[in-house]
């Protein structure tokens, strides 16, 4: 298994794990380098994308992985590996959010995310969670 940055022969096989955005959006954070894929023998089996939040605070915002490797760290991996690319990039803090009724938070506070704040987004039953890690 490999984790690195996606490029944009990649799309197709990320859009198998997230279609939350439009493909040409997707494609805009990739050319970013804002997208991140786990690899299995030319393979996509996970995604991890992210953006900054007001300019300033790397914010993640997605991380899928194929059901068949959930809870084998590939997932701590991923993430550990962004923390590291943006704490070399001068950042000092990492934000990212999740429903409060989905089981990520479970996942996040884990790897040391702390509650910061919730919101309700329109249109969504769930409260929106926020959580920040000094990274």
């Amino acid at each position: 298994m490999t984790i690195r940055t996606a490029v944009p022969a990649d799309l197709d096989g990320i859009r198998n794990y997230d279609r939350h955005i439009p493909a040409s959006r997707l494609e805009d954070c990739i050319r970013r380098g804002q997208v991140d894929v786990l690899e299995d023998d030319g393979k996509i089996l996970g995604v991890l994308r992210w953006n900054l939040f007001w300019q300033s605070l790397p914010f993640l915002d997605l991380i899928y992985l194929d059901d068949a490797l959930r809870g084998q760290g590939w997932g701590t991996e991923m993430m550990d590996l962004w923390e590291i690319n943006m704490a070399e990039q001068g950042f000092r803090h990492a934000l990212l959010s999740t429903q409060e009724d989905e089981l990520a938070k479970f996942f996040y506070e884990k790897l040391g995310y702390a509650l910061c704040g919730d919101f309700l987004p329109p249109d969504q039953e769930a409260r929106e969670l926020l959580y920040r890690k000094e990274i």
